[in-house]
């Protein structure tokens, strides 16, 4: 069974909308089992919208489109599917009801153009919008099945998943599903990453390993296929186990877990509190901190990127101001182009230096991630030198 998705909307070839639907279905898909064959992205044209969902009949079984099921003029999904299996338009009283029903839910009067959304092509079976106005379609011909979702995402996301899915899952009798767990890496590079583990990538085949890079971390994603998320996790654990071995201590979490989350849960631990001094990450480290909802963090100061300061009495003012029995500083270096981080525990003092010291916005995420990494790592007691 292949699938593929129909993203619908002149707003999205021009760039005025980032088109968030399309990872999402794709994600959700992919964890269902269900393979994703393309992703094709069309304008509000009745033509090209036809054309294109012709070309997806002739290679997929399943397409699943977003968007042009509103009220106005250029939404037109219905009528392109209408054309396409030849299906005529019909007025559905039922519809209409639901329309009537959810707009007095909200004290307004239904409009004579929101009456088109009681419109469906013959035979198609609507899918009740819970969150928005516009139902969905679903059209099983003997082309393959259309199934046709509004492109607002708080109305689409739990269409999909709570309706569409299941659907899926029992017309074409899928059992399996894919099961994912992301292990992050802080304060290594993709290459690094990729030199202990290559083969595992090039190799495995059930579970499948895959290496994918960003500024903050590198996501290291292993999936398998298996009839339940408890099969899939025994199958993900040896490999988990192996990058682990080989990436001593440079795991820093699994799925959502965030380096500042994970940094305040060993400074909880060991009953520390945290004072932050920053110049030119601009305060990105207590922005990350309190997002987090750091229960030890209890402030700091930010400080220009010119400020003279040293860091080591920028993390020992900090902890004076606050009576934090730790601080963290990132200044200057001596050269002035690399970043000095200052860690002060009641343990003692730990110095790292890191090689930019710029105020871009990439450049301060950097920066970031390298002093909350170290810090993770001493706290975690990771040995150093880290290979």
């Amino acid at each position: 069974m292949q699938c593929e998705i129909m993203m619908i909307g002149t707003e999205l070839l021009l760039g005025q909308i980032v088109d968030s639907n399309a990872a999402f279905m794709g994600k959700v898909l992919a964890e269902n089992g269900i393979p994703l064959y393309q992703k094709t992205t069309v304008g509000d044209n009745q033509r090209r919208i036809v054309a294109a969902l012709d070309a997806a009949l002739s290679r997929c079984d399943v397409v699943l489109t977003s968007g042009g099921l509103g009220p106005t003029e250029d939404d037109i999904t219905r009528e392109c599917v209408a054309e396409l299996l030849g299906r005529p338009l019909e007025f559905r009283q039922e519809l209409l009801d639901q329309l009537v029903s959810r707009f007095a839910h909200f004290r307004v009067s239904i409009t004579e153009n929101n009456k088109k959304q009681a419109m469906a092509p013959r035979g198609a079976v609507a899918i009740e919008n819970l969150n928005g106005t516009a139902p969905g379609l679903i059209v099983d011909d003997a082309r393959g099945v259309v199934i046709c979702m509004p492109g607002v995402p708080r109305e689409l996301k739990p269409m999909l998943t709570d309706q569409v899915i299941p659907y899926l899952r029992e017309r074409f009798g899928l059992r399996g599903l894919l099961h994912s767990r992301v292990l992050k890496v802080c304060g290594v590079g993709e290459s690094r990453v990729d030199a202990a583990m290559g083969d595992l990538i090039v190799n495995q085949q059930n579970p499948t390993v895959g290496v994918l890079a960003s500024p903050d971390a590198v996501r290291i994603r292993i999936t398998a296929f298996a009839d339940s998320v408890e099969a899939a996790n025994a199958l993900i654990d040896p490999v988990d186990a192996e990058v682990r071995k080989r990436l001593p201590g440079l795991v820093m979490g699994v799925n959502d877990a965030t380096l500042e989350g994970t940094v305040d849960a060993l400074l909880v631990e060991r009953g520390w509190t945290l004072a932050v001094a920053e110049c030119h990450t601009g305060g990105m480290i207590a922005q990350r901190l309190t997002a987090a909802n750091a229960a030890a963090f209890v402030g700091g100061r930010v400080l220009a990127r010119a400020a003279n300061v040293d860091a080591r009495e920028m993390a020992d003012a900090a902890r004076a101001e606050t009576g934090a029995t730790s601080g963290l500083a990132v200044g200057l270096a001596g050269d002035g182009g690399s970043s000095r981080i200052v860690f002060v525990t009641p343990d003692g003092t730990q110095e790292w230096t890191f090689g930019i010291a710029q105020t871009a916005e990439l450049d301060q995420i950097r920066v970031t991630v390298a002093a909350l990494e170290r810090v993770r790592r001493y706290l975690a007691v990771v040995p150093e030198p880290v290979p």
